[in-house]
């Protein structure tokens, strides 16, 4: 086997061409050898026949559908814009992030994610050098020159085994013609690749959500502003997907990025008088998007992101995650939403297969790797492992989001102090806020200061916002304080609203005192059954 890697073969793809290239070569061509080398050069043809043969049982009898490994791996660089016009910034990513999503839906392609490239918006990185970070077979890049109200839009297609220029062309067009270039762009990467596209992934590549050029551009800036994941990118990208919809309210596409805009703001950064308003706002523009078009998959995506995000409801995380995927293959986070769900419902073992499919088709999101192993690792009692996951995190992300977890692994993991320090500097979100609060609460019960205790736990059940962990927490601060009654309602309060975690409630060293409770065992034995038939349901292997 060749050792330099620049001369191997960097798919089963390329070797099938290769093969099917030599087997047009006729036995008579070959030059002649001598005599000691014929049995080896027999036995080397012998070979190539076998391999052909299985090429072509798989082709004439299995169908043209390739295998995974046959699959080509793309990276799409933002675009470098040459002119400094701050009004068409956005097109950097906007070009991009169209690109990408044109070509996921094809079922040979692999699709590096916008976020995946988000670090190389504003730098000229080398494609090749790009396409080994982010695990690569090819890489397309291009430049966006503005001269008056005309474009020239230059591509260009790098293989990165040998850093060779497969396919370029240049795009003079006036500013309305926006609107069909990643059409255009997309058909010409997938005929370099010789990407076998089926009727529908045909339809799909060509099919325009939107007629308006406006519209369109307003979209494209909504989408760059979507992957910057911050409070202020996401409040921009709501305004922009907005605006896009006055210009086109029937616009499937930002229907959906608007929905996507509305759940992270509610999941990150509402505060409590505005969860209800953003939940259902991410709601009602999803159910739209899903009306305009029921196989739009990033329709699908946002409404799992709002059953996830929002209203906690699994079996429709598992539902709408799944079609999003059968849609596009080359989305990650519908992953992450199926592990969130399965370590929510103590299906732990059904989380990892989930991250690992996340990292396969973005392996730079290690941000969400880290926060649901982090989490998993808590409530299956591995607490030095989830502490060591989620300190990772918070010094990889400048979010707050994942320290309540944290919290909870360090005061499990025996330091109680720090861990009252970490929840009672958590701010910003309804969420994080009401989280802390109980969970605190929790915790100064737990060394018998019940005052303070009480009180927190007065000050959350008068708000607005309690969530099914709020209400786990609310119900552990009760079995410490001694009130079982109120333990079983809360606790009750949390398995029906999204944490049904038996494995948790049977271990967490704060239950204790319901645990030894004869009284309890009906709430315990009624979850364990909610366990049995979720793994049944699911498949999730015995225990």
């Amino acid at each position: 086997m060749d050792k330099d890697p620049d001369r191997r073969y960097q798919s089963a793809r390329e070797l099938r061409v290769d093969l099917e290239r030599l087997s047009s070569t006729t036995i008579s061509s070959l030059r002649p050898v001598p005599r000691r080398k014929k049995v080896r050069t027999a036995g080397l043809v012998l070979a190539v026949v076998a391999l052909l043969v299985v090429i072509g049982y798989r082709v004439h009898f299995l169908g043209s559908k390739p295998s995974s490994s046959d699959r080509i791996t793309l990276a799409v660089l933002p675009f470098e814009v040459l002119t400094n016009e701050e009004d068409v910034g956005f097109l950097r990513l906007g070009i991009a992030d169209s690109i990408i999503t044109k070509l996921a839906s094809f079922g040979q392609l692999r699709l590096r994610p916008t976020s995946a490239i988000l670090r190389y918006e504003k730098q000229q990185a080398d494609p090749r050098q790009a396409g080994q970070a982010l695990a690569a077979d090819y890489v397309a890049t291009g430049t966006v020159q503005k001269t008056g109200e005309r474009f020239r839009i230059s591509t260009q297609l790098v293989r990165i085994s040998d850093g060779a220029s497969v396919w370029g062309e240049h795009y003079d067009l006036a500013r309305p013609d926006l609107l069909g270039l990643e059409d255009t762009i997309a058909g010409k990467i997938a005929t370099a690749l010789r990407v076998e596209i089926s009727a529908a992934e045909r339809e799909r590549l060509y099919r325009r959500y939107t007629a308006n050029p406006a519209a369109y551009e307003l979209y494209l800036k909504g989408r760059a502003e979507l992957a910057r994941l911050t409070r202020e990118s996401t409040l921009a990208a709501v305004d922009a997907f907005e605006s896009a919809l006055h210009q086109d309210p029937n616009y499937a596409l930002a229907h959906a990025g608007l929905a996507m805009s509305c759940a992270l703001m509610r999941l990150r950064y509402a505060s409590e008088g505005q969860v209800a308003n953003w939940e259902e706002r991410a709601h009602q523009e999803a159910q739209r998007a899903l009306q305009l078009d029921a196989n739009l998959a990033e329709a699908h995506e946002a409404l799992a992101a709002v059953y996830r995000s929002a209203e906690f409801d699994w079996p429709h995380v598992f539902e709408e995650s799944r079609r999003a995927l059968e849609l596009n293959r080359s989305l990650e986070m519908p992953h992450y939403y199926l592990a969130v769900a399965f370590y929510h419902l103590g299906l732990f073992d059904l989380v990892e297969p989930e991250v690992r499919a996340g990292l396969e088709i973005n392996p730079a999101n290690r941000a969400e790797a880290l926060r649901v192993r982090g989490s998993t690792a808590l409530f299956s009692g591995h607490f030095q492992e989830a502490e060591r996951h989620l300190t990772e995190l918070r010094q990889l992300s400048s979010s707050q989001v994942s320290d309540w977890y944290l919290a909870q692994a360090i005061y499990y993991d025996g330091e109680a102090g720090r861990a009252e320090e970490v929840l009672a500097a958590l701010h910003g979100s309804a969420q994080a806020e009401r989280r802390a609060q109980a969970t605190l609460a929790s915790f100064l019960a737990a060394r018998h200061d019940n005052e303070s205790a009480r009180k927190l736990l007065q000050s959350v059940a008068a708000g607005t916002y309690v969530d099914h962990h709020v209400a786990y927490s609310m119900g552990v601060a009760y079995a410490q304080l001694g009130d079982l009654t109120e333990a079983h309602r809360w606790l009750t309060r949390s398995t029906e609203t999204g944490f049904p975690c038996y494995p948790w409630f049977m271990q967490d060293p704060l239950l204790k005192p319901l645990r030894d409770d004869p009284g309890s065992q009906t709430l315990f034995n009624q979850l364990r059954e909610v366990w049995g038939a979720n793994k049944k349901r699911y498949g999730s292997s015995p225990k």
